[in-house]
């Protein structure tokens, strides 16, 4: 009967994974697609038309930019939607939502500054770590082949905006650069800066800037409440009114929503994956479990299961802890915290 619980018990545990996704695709099917009058920044749908407009985009990005790093920005050229590929089909690539270049005012035909903006609005898995290949690839092709001066290397800002705390301190902005351990006053002109901006943050920062993330969460009219938002409003109202742009908007909708369908569907197949890798690994506990119960050694226990000593051996250490019971939801629990460790 023992068993026979905890077989169902892991019957259901493998239905976990797929059964959230069902539940999120229907949660997700239902929601209502905003229209451009409704956008705000911070989805990055909005953010994406704005600063592609040829007329009012460079400037956009100067004014949020002159706010967001407290100090003025100069003229600039703006990317959106820049593909950056792997080395070849093994390796992944990436794609930036909006990449701005401020030109060396003593050598204008060189890039003195590179910023990557990036609006959040789903929380990143292991978001250092994403910022970090996003560095590396964006980085990798600001040196040409031969050229051994790095001075060359324009500094390079990475930006996050985001609707929620990344490192939940309540902070708006998090400044994150290189530093030495042991001798934390040490200069480090790597001219690398990692900037995340959260929009619901309340310490920190400043109230310029605290009005500018104001914005970017709800984009209407009465969130204008400076000269910076005021002219970031006119900016986003030119694009809204702009027949074209409105135009461009309902195409960027319709192929935002046919990649999310994509991934939702690569989602779905990931979550049965990982259900029946986690059934069969539920299905190997309880035969471990049985066969301990005999009495039979971790190396007879492989042999007769045809499985690697070294993992049976690991597992039964675990089971032994909860012997003569062999309780296998409280197993089951550890080795996956132990894993998680």
């Amino acid at each position: 009967m023992k068993h026979t619980c905890a077989f169902l018990y892991g019957v259901l545990r493998v239905r976990k994974t797929e059964r959230g996704f069902m539940e999120k695709e229907e949660k997700t099917s239902i929601r209502k697609k905003k229209t451009i009058d409704e956008a705000n920044l911070i989805d990055d749908l909005l953010m994406k038309l704005v600063v592609s407009d040829p007329n009012v985009g460079a400037d956009f990005c100067r004014v949020l930019l002159s706010v967001l790093l407290q100090k003025k920005v100069g003229e600039v050229k703006v990317m959106a939607q820049v593909e950056l590929p792997g080395d070849n089909e093994t390796f992944r690539g990436v794609r930036i939502d909006v990449e701005v270049e401020e030109p060396d005012i003593d050598f204008p035909d060189m890039v003195a500054n590179v910023f990557d903006i990036e609006p959040h609005t789903k929380k990143e898995k292991e978001f250092a770590r994403t910022m970090r290949f996003r560095q590396a690839k964006i980085d990798s092709r600001r040196m040409k082949s031969g050229d051994d001066d790095f001075s060359h290397l324009p500094n390079l800002y990475v930006i996050s905006i985001t609707n929620y705390d990344p490192f939940g301190q309540d902070y708006m902005l998090y400044t994150i650069y290189n530093r030495c351990k042991e001798v934390p006053m040490l200069e480090y002109d790597d001219g690398l800066c990692y900037l995340y901006f959260n929009t619901m943050g309340t310490l920190g920062g400043s109230e310029s800037i605290k009005n500018m993330l104001n914005y970017i969460q709800d984009s209407r009219k009465n969130a204008v409440v400076d000269e910076a938002t005021s002219e970031i409003s006119n900016y986003v109202e030119s694009v809204r009114s702009d027949p074209v742009r409105r135009e461009r908007y309902m195409t960027f909708g319709e192929k935002m929503d046919l990649l999310y369908k994509e991934g939702r569907e690569e989602g779905r197949e990931e979550g049965r994956e990982e259900g029946r890798e986690e059934g069969r690994e539920q299905q190997l506990l309880i035969q471990i479990i049985k066969k301990l119960e005999k009495g039979k050694a971790p190396e007879q226990i492989a042999d007769e299961l045809e499985e690697d000593v070294a993992r049976v051996t690991a597992i039964c250490d675990v089971a032994k802890e909860f012997a003569p019971n062999y309780d296998i939801n409280e197993i089951w629990d550890q080795l996956h915290a132990e894993e998680a460790e």
